[in-house]
């Protein structure tokens, strides 16, 4: 809508067809916002827990920029807010780019992760193409044998190549676990480390469970402070024999608690001041090491097993609630 009025394209904002479509987002938005609010606004609870880390999400934000979309890359879509902004040609296309370049600033002013404004760049990378076509379409024609081998277009896909390739390190998981221990590519993308030695953590899990008693087993729910171990646990368990999980993390939570008869927990990086105020006996049983040395919120978590209510689940669920 900022673009829209920013614009020549407010015209529109007179336009039936615009209020037909607003009329068409509010009614998709409706399901979520419903939800929302029959939830106590869950989204504004983990966005004012995201604040605990908006400086360093500051702090990284523009070096995470250039190396998601790749070093190659950035100039295109650079050129692409130049174009989209000062182009006659790109008129039209101007509320587009008003709107991206705001998502973008947004995020790095309210501190959000690196990667929010993503789906930003689909658009500025598209328009800065046509400046770049352009400008490879205006060069002279060179006729040397190496022009002739190595055409501009060719030369410019090489080159977004290579910067793909740099870049992949610190957007996806593609090194080695054991490189994150010596290279600090967590400082720009923490969650590179966040599915490391799941299977060894969940096997930990599987084998403090098998310890309890048979009778026992059935009565006790698995139970995680962070939706990842949470995850992982749901995706290995099965073949370990272990029941589903449950956490207090995010939306976890609002999945609910354990069933009624549950009258002892195996607790996941559950804050151990929590489990003795819910229940009368806590032991911690294990501390989990990956064994690569890398640092993520797994590594050193400890594993408790906590048995004797003090209350029904219903009750003490509330306090196992962690938006982060």
């Amino acid at each position: 809508m900022a673009g829209v009025a920013a614009t020549d394209a407010r015209r529109l904002l007179r336009s039936r067809y615009l209020l037909i479509g607003g009329m068409v987002a509010a009614a998709l938005a409706a399901p979520d916002l419903v939800w929302q609010a029959l939830h106590g606004w869950p989204n504004l609870d983990v966005f004012r827990a995201l604040q605990a880390s908006a400086g360093h999400n500051r702090a990284v934000f523009w070096p995470a920029q250039i190396l998601y979309t790749g070093p190659a890359v950035t100039p295109v879509w650079v050129s692409g807010v130049i174009w989209s902004l000062r182009s006659p040609a790109a008129r039209r296309f101007r509320p587009v780019a008003i709107a991206c370049v705001l998502a973008i600033g947004l995020q790095f002013v309210l501190g959000g992760k690196a990667y929010y404004p993503g789906a930003a760049y689909t658009f500025l990378i598209a328009a800065g193409s046509v400046p770049l076509e352009r400008r490879l379409a205006a060069r002279p024609v060179v006729r040397s044998a190496l022009a002739r081998l190595v055409r501009p277009a060719t030369a410019t896909a090489a080159g977004m190549l290579a910067g793909a390739v740099l870049a992949a390190p610190v957007a996806l998981s593609a090194l080695p676990a054991r490189t994150l221990h010596t290279v600090p590519l967590q400082k720009i993308n923490y969650d590179l480390a966040e599915t490391i030695a799941w299977p060894r953590l969940v096997a930990l899990v599987a084998k403090e469970y098998r310890s309890l008693p048979a009778a026992q087993q059935r009565r006790t729910a698995i139970v995680t402070g962070n939706y990842g171990e949470a995850g992982a646990i749901d995706r290995y368990g099965p073949g370990l024999a272990l029941p589903q999980a449950f956490s207090g993390a995010n939306n976890f939570w609002l999945w609910g608690p354990p069933p009624a008869g549950d009258d002892a927990v195996i607790g996941v990086n559950l804050d151990p001041a929590l489990l003795r105020r819910e229940f009368a006996q806590v032991r911690l049983v294990a501390t989990f090491r990956n064994g690569l040395g890398v640092s993520d919120d797994e590594q050193g978590v400890q594993i408790f097993v906590a048995s004797g209510p003090r209350s029904s689940w219903a009750q003490a669920w509330p306090a196992f609630r962690n938006y982060s």
